[in-house]
């Protein structure tokens, strides 16, 4: 019986097929492909440095010898408290190795977030950076279940690399300590020594990935190497990336889903070369850029603002980026226009979560999407191959038809089997194999999602709901406003009414009253932002995204 092909995927592009799969059994796998048929292409640019294929196996395999010596097994958790550095893949090479479980973890916490994790995840071994551990780990180690603590400087794959000074600061000087192991030490111990052969299988965790905690303590996604292979596929093939010609730029942050598929996945699968930068830094990325013409970068969209208004950008040339998936949140025609017009790059739609190992729809490189007549949201792409998606309305569970607004709920190959160790949760998340997102939307009968906003976040102003993203859009239209965030608070007339955050470009100027008084002349009267705060900057994660909570919670 023939199959129907979803109308979809017409819109996909010609080096996708409908029915796209990965064609590896792990990342590990995909990963040791290269290592044999291209041992001296370059794998990661690090600042000037380059490393090869070889170079990264080599310090993977030592590196596994030397923490399976001092006890860790397959299933154990070893977290990575690390920066964008190439010690992050050779850890995690090292972990799929051995058949150990990776525990990818934020930078940015601080010793009671950083406890949970590594409570929750029961890991017994922690990789972090140095500075981390004199400032944070230190503190907090009595009390977790860490066996070994392995510390590590920016510069110890690259002791000769020259950091560009925009980021000097970022780099302090190296530390050692008594009660660590200390990376350089150790690989050099344990270099050329190789780890008994493992193999992943399809199932196994390829990652734990800690969800933002936006309702609650944070929860470990558990990410399979199948949904990883799946997922970086989709993106390789998708921006048919090559090796011989393309360059990804990390600028996603890879302790995060997006960074993790869209960064190391999509450079393990497609062999082309990934630059990383330790730390985002909008000089630095824009310079290597140009170095290295970068090809490929996915970010969100307060990331590629940071990129099109920072005086630098005038001085590089940035032409070879030409493939620029934006996720994290959707982004609004004004802010794809204005940065189109800043640095001629056209920004695609993702759409994913950690749940969904990053991507369930993609906007076509050559297509420019759709705007939903209702919303004014502008579409982030289509189901990708294996994505199943539907409508449901968030009360009932009713599904719903085509233009129809409900929550957006997702299967397929990318979903995660649930959350680490938290039963009731999982079931909560994922019933019957398809993901509640939490997320507003609406599809066209050809699969264009657009999403709305979180169905926590609408605002109730009077009766009248107001969806923040509409706000936004307006505000960024002002040539004045740089970021902009949206919340309701309350209000004794109308129950909630709208607030507005913003900064502002560098070198303008705008009253908070002009600003009320651009969209009220924009927008009906229920939506305008009743008051309009300026900041030097919003709060963001790690990620990029744009922290309604603690404006709303501030």
């Amino acid at each position: 019986m023939d199959v129907a092909v979803p109308p979809w995927t017409k819109h996909y592009p010609e080096s996708v097929p409908p029915d796209l799969t990965g064609t590896h059994s792990s990342m590990l796998a995909a990963w040791n492909e290269h290592v044999h048929t291209r041992p001296h292409d370059p794998a990661v640019h690090y600042f000037d440095t380059t490393l090869t294929f070889a170079d990264i196996d080599r310090a993977a395999d030592a590196l596994a010898v030397a923490l399976h010596d001092n006890g860790l097994d397959a299933t154990d958790r070893v977290a990575l408290y690390l920066q964008n550095d190439p010690q992050w893949l050779v850890s995690l090479l090292a972990a799929w190795k051995l058949r150990a479980v990776p525990v990818a973890v934020n930078p940015m916490l601080r010793a009671e977030e950083l406890r949970h994790i590594l409570t929750d995840s029961g890991a017994s071994t922690l990789i972090c950076l140095d500075s981390l551990y004199q400032t944070v780990v230190a503190g907090i180690r009595d009390g977790t279940a860490l066996q070994t603590v392995l510390t590590t400087h920016p510069l110890d794959m690259t002791p000769n690399a020259t950091v560009p000074p925009a980021v000097a600061h970022q780099v302090p000087a190296r530390t050692s300590f008594a009660d660590t192991l200390d990376w350089h030490t150790l690989t050099h111990r344990y270099r050329d020594r190789r780890p008994e052969p493992a193999t992943p299988r399809p199932r196994d965790i390829a990652a734990l990935t800690y969800t933002s905690g936006t309702t609650g303590r944070s929860k470990g996604a558990m990410n399979s190497h199948s949904a990883m292979v799946h997922s970086s596929t989709v993106y390789a093939r998708w921006w048919d990336l090559q090796p011989e010609r393309d360059v990804i730029i990390g600028l996603a942050p890879v302790f995060h889903i997006t960074g993790l598929v869209a960064g190391f996945g999509v450079h393990i699968i497609s062999g082309a070369p990934l630059v990383l930068l330790h730390r985002f830094d909008a000089e630095a990325i824009l310079q290597a850029i140009e170095r290295w013409r970068g090809t490929f970068m996915i970010g969100a969209g307060t990331a590629f603002i940071a990129l099109t208004t920072h005086p630098a950008l005038d001085a590089v040339d940035v032409s070879s980026l030409t493939k620029t998936p934006s996720g994290g949140a959707p982004v609004g025609q004004a802010l794809v226009d204005r940065i189109r017009a800043r640095a001629g790059w056209t920004l695609r739609g993702a759409y994913g979560m950690t749940e969904t190992t990053s991507p369930t729809h993609l906007g076509p490189p050559d297509i420019d999407p759709p705007t939903d007549p209702d919303s004014g949201a502008l579409s982030v792409g289509v189901p990708v191959p294996g994505a199943q998606v539907r409508i449901v309305d968030p009360v009932s569970g009713r599904d719903l038809g085509p233009g129809e607004p409900g929550e957006i709920v997702v299967a397929g190959p990318m979903v995660v089997p649930g959350y680490w160790r938290l039963p009731e949760e999982s079931a909560h998340a994922i019933r019957d194999g398809w993901l509640y997102t939490g997320d507003l939307g609406k599809v066209t009968d050809e699969g264009w999602l657009f999403v709305v906003d979180r169905i926590k976040d609408l605002i109730n102003a009077g009766g009248y709901k107001v969806v923040p993203r509409d706000v936004e859009d307006v505000l960024y239209q002002h040539p004045a406003v740089r970021e902009a965030s949206v919340v309701g608070v309350p209000d004794e007339y109308r129950g909630e009414t709208v607030k507005a955050f913003v900064s502002l470009v560098p070198n303008a100027a705008v009253s908070s009253e002009e600003l009320i008084g651009y969209c009220r002349e924009r927008m009906a009267a229920y939506k305008y932002p009743r008051s309009v705060v300026i900041l030097d900057e919003l709060p963001k994660n790690a990620s990029g995204k744009l922290l309604r909570r603690e404006l709303r919670n501030g």
